[in-house]
């Protein structure tokens, strides 16, 4: 079975007071971070309002680096999802990216660390999204299956909601232990208006989510710092401001 969830009518939530929305004070470091923040021990999430099942979204990526447009698709599925969390989840080792692919180009990721202090810095001040290392913690390949089996035992009671592009959503049989990804999660493919995306599988249900189209790819944005050219105008301040600072992504002189 599938839903599809339109765009908000006229101009999109997101874009209706600034670049990014309507980004409010809040979480702004790793999950463990925010629950102590909130004044909860580890395995719980900040308060929420009522008795309603606590929904967490889930939004995993190698982000390298974060940009603008993770930021404006996790909150607009924080906003249109219902979403009391979005997690921010930080690969360890995306094993799809960092196989063999011909020249290698696509199979090097920047470190761990490095992407996860740049998500941190990403999500800072942006109310209920918060950068989450539990695959780095875990270590090794990155596998959903493994994460949402962790995030269940960190947040018992609540609803993932696991957020895929729509560019990866007919490869989810190819995911180690796929089944498991069904049981423990509701999938929202998101998809861009006017574009006709990806969608899973057979058999798989899920629901879409269409969010405002921002032309935005990580290997651009490297290839620009890479270049000495600024990255600015596609990614949050505080990340570009680590990018600038710590010269990341240089090429050796």
């Amino acid at each position: 079975m599938t839903s599809v969830i339109p765009p908000l009518d006229g101009l999109p939530r997101a874009h209706r007071n600034g670049p990014l929305g309507r980004l409010q004070p809040g979480y702004g470091q790793t999950g463990q971070d925010a629950e102590h923040r909130a004044g909860k021990s580890s395995g719980s999430i900040p308060a929420v309002s009522g008795t309603r099942l606590r929904r967490i979204g889930v939004l995993g990526g190698t982000f390298d680096p974060p940009h603008n447009g993770h930021l404006l698709a996790a909150v607009e599925a924080r906003d249109r999802l219902d979403l009391d969390l979005v997690l921010l989840t930080v690969a360890n080792d995306p094993w799809q990216k960092t196989g063999a692919v011909g020249d290698g180009t696509e199979g090097t990721v920047s470190p761990a660390e490095v992407r996860l202090a740049m998500v941190v810095a990403a999500v800072d001040g942006v109310d209920g999204l918060v950068a989450d290392d539990v695959e780095i913690q875990r270590g090794g390949p990155t596998y959903t299956a493994d994460t949402l089996a962790t995030l269940g035992e960190r947040y018992p009671g609540s609803d993932l909601v696991l957020l895929l592009g729509s560019d990866v959503a007919p490869g989810l049989d190819t995911w180690v232990r796929p089944e498991e990804v069904r049981r423990r999660a509701t999938i929202v493919v998101m998809d861009r208006p006017g574009h006709d995306g990806g969608r899973p599988p057979v058999h798989w249900e899920y629901e879409v989510l269409e969010v405002p189209l921002l032309e935005t790819a990580g290997i651009d944005l490297r290839n620009r710092a890479a270049d000495g050219l600024s990255v600015r105008d596609h990614v949050p301040d505080a990340v570009a401001d680590l990018i600038e600072s710590h010269d990341l992504y240089r090429r050796s002189r």
